[in-house]
């Protein structure tokens, strides 16, 4: 999923216009699955933070492209265009013909969870339209709760750029680039090592729990 994420230089080359593009394709499509619309969002935030780029026009190309999207893939799945998943073979395709109903049924009755704050989760949010479009909701109700999930998108992402910009700029002031950069890699090195010590106590606690004496 990095892989996909734009550099910093090519945000600044290409303007607004490539975040625009990128949460079109992130929810009108299953690729994707593998554009990070969100992270680039908060990319592109830190960079407006940092006077690189206008953040009205970051705001205003993630939405456009973020409501784009989600109505292409409502409209995918209003006409079938996702049939292909539920008629594929083994696994995935006994996955998505067994949830189908459930999922309908889920999406009609709580299209605030399922639409509004699901449009904020990663991955879901990709998968989320053409699950409604096929689930039956209308497009005007569908059009209002996913407005209100884009508006909590982009106030989140957006937050997340600017207060890591305000973050960085405070420890900078503070105690100097440098060290603010040793500071991150130490953090860094901090939260890995514990994820691994983490990791290593629940495999050592595994076996006990499956054979108690």
């Amino acid at each position: 999923m990095n892989g996909l994420l734009p550099s910093p230089e090519l945000l600044l080359l290409v303007g607004p216009g490539l975040l625009a593009a990128m949460a079109w394709l992130e929810t009108s499509l299953p690729i994707g699955l593998m554009v990070p619309a969100g992270v680039a969002l908060a990319l592109a935030a830190f960079l407006a933070h940092e006077g690189y780029l206008p953040l009205y026009g970051v705001i205003l190309a993630a939405g456009i492209g973020g409501l784009a999207g989600d109505w292409t893939g409502y409209w995918l799945g209003r006409r079938r265009g996702t049939s292909i998943l539920f008629r594929a073979p083994g696994f995935v395709g006994r996955l998505a013909r067994q949830y189908d109903v459930p999922t309908a049924r889920a999406i009609q009755g709580r299209p605030f969870w399922t639409v509004t704050l699901a449009r904020t989760v990663s991955f879901v949010r990709t998968l989320m339209p053409a699950a409604v479009g096929r689930s039956g909701m209308t497009f005007p109700r569908f059009a209002v709760y996913d407005a209100m999930g884009v508006a909590a998108w982009l106030t989140l992402y957006t937050s997340v750029g600017i207060l890591a910009g305000a973050s960085w700029q405070a420890a900078s002031g503070l105690v100097g680039t440098g060290w603010a950069l040793l500071l991150l890699v130490g953090g860094g090195v901090a939260v890995v090592v514990g994820r691994l010590r983490q990791r290593r106590l629940l495999a050592e606690e595994t076996p006990h729990r499956e054979n108690p004496s």
